[in-house]
């Protein structure tokens, strides 16, 4: 489980990285929406993974990259609710427990 976790974040690294080069706002938010197509072809691999709480997640820095990109919400407050998604996680927020059987065959 660790691996794809790792292949997720190396996905928003890498699209991080490619937005630096860009100069152009609107090529942000398609970057953005590309990592979280990638993110999902990922997850979606991956029987075991609780899939609706991962892309829960996923699907909410991607927001708020995005309002950070076209500056509707400051880099400050952006990176405070990044934290605060992260801190969501960390401690409970997205349910305690084993994941859900996504297949009948997976037990």
């Amino acid at each position: 489980m660790r691996q794809v976790w790792l292949q997720v974040f190396t996905t928003m690294i890498c699209g991080s990285i490619v937005k630096f080069a860009l100069p152009n706002m609107y090529l942000w938010v398609i970057v953005d929406l590309i990592v979280f197509g990638i993110a999902y072809m990922i997850l979606r691999r991956y029987p075991y993974i609780d899939f609706k709480k991962s892309m829960l997640f996923i699907g909410g820095l991607t927001v708020i990259n995005l309002l950070v990109d076209i500056r509707i919400i400051n880099d400050m407050v952006g990176n405070i609710a990044s934290l605060v998604i992260v801190g969501w996680v960390m401690f409970g927020g997205l349910g305690k427990g084993l994941p859900s059987i996504r297949h009948k065959w997976h037990k």
